[in-house]
């Protein structure tokens, strides 16, 4: 399935979490798949880049998840729309648990 497909495919929950996108800093997520997320910023970045994500779905007893993502794109100076790339399976049932009870 590609990227573009699985995005539309997904069920959307609305998720306002702090993420980390490592080696930038803290940014705002305001919702969630298990192909994606969008994350609030005003600092963009160019559709196509990797980024590696830390955060939690849960509270503080909850594993942080790291996840590689690609920015599929941007709208300036309001966020991007990610899509993750090679999610490990256990991450990924995570999410569909996660995103299914949402």
């Amino acid at each position: 399935m590609s990227i573009s497909a699985e995005r539309r495919a997904s069920k959307r929950i609305h998720f306002v979490q702090e993420v980390e996108v490592v080696g930038v800093g803290m940014r705002r997520c305001s919702d969630l798949s298990i192909g994606g997320m969008y994350l609030e910023t005003v600092v963009g970045f160019p559709a196509g880049s990797l980024l590696r994500l830390r955060f939690k779905l849960r509270g503080a007893e909850e594993p942080l998840l790291e996840i590689q993502a690609r920015v599929l794109y941007a709208h300036e100076n309001v966020g991007v729309g990610l899509a993750f790339v090679d999610l490990p399976p256990e991450d990924r049932e995570k999410l569909r648990k996660f995103v299914d009870q949402g």
